[in-house]
């Protein structure tokens, strides 16, 4: 999460900004001064105050090049902080969802019932014998492979905005559906198998990485 306090020197209401990110708890974000930037800059293109989260305006507004507006709404630290927020828990959950599903469709392609007589054996006699069928088993492989990634997308939309993880994760997925189930050879289904699920749960800790990466993340508070 990155936050932004662009103001011209000068600006009254600029102190009033200021107070309002840190009474909402923001102690740490950038400071960008206009009048200090070049002509083309397109941090010049907000009114002073303006307050940034990421691309998105959390107070104050656009404005044409070549032009000024001062920005007087009164600002609100409750009303500041929920924006602040706003998301984090969800990126949590992108996180956390794209390393259970990736931990779940590893297991699932590696240690697959069918593989394990005694195991589909005693599903069967619990009365659970659809659980071996493997149309079933590769249902459940694509559905924890699709969770995975609609993790590392979620991840990328509201937490960090690196889409790599959800790239490299779709390309780990799409090698283990195919070590698993498209025959290709003995050594190449192999291959795709088991370099698919280490690189799927490795993107799976990547992207928790960069996720916690952006709650360190320091900023100048000016």
């Amino acid at each position: 999460m990155e936050l932004k306090l662009i103001y011209f020197s000068g600006c009254p209401e600029a102190k009033n900004a200021r107070a309002a990110l840190l009474n909402a708890g923001a102690e740490k974000f950038d400071v960008v001064v206009q009048d200090k930037l070049s002509d083309d800059d397109p941090y010049r293109l907000y009114s002073s105050p303006s307050i940034l989260k990421g691309d998105e305006i959390l107070y104050g507004q656009k404005i044409k090049k070549n032009s000024s507006a001062c920005s007087y709404q009164k600002l609100n630290s409750e009303k500041l902080r929920k924006k602040i927020t706003e998301g984090a828990d969800g990126g949590k959950k992108g996180v956390m969802l794209g390393a259970f599903a990736s931990a779940g469709s590893g297991a699932m392609a590696l240690f697959c019932p069918m593989c394990f007589p005694a195991v589909g054996a005693f599903l069967a006699s619990a009365g659970l014998g659809f659980a071996v069928q493997g149309h079933v088993l590769r249902l459940v492989l694509v559905f924890t492979l699709v969770l995975a990634n609609l993790g590392f997308l979620w991840s990328y939309l509201k937490k960090h905005h690196n889409i790599w993880p959800f790239i490299f994760g779709s390309m780990a997925s799409f090698a283990m559906y195919i070590g698993r189930y498209v025959y290709l050879s003995p050594q190449e289904n192999k291959i795709l198998l088991y370099s698919g699920i280490p690189a799927l749960i490795g993107v799976s800790l990547w992207n928790l990485y960069l996720s916690n990466r952006v709650k360190r993340r320091t900023g100048c508070c000016g």
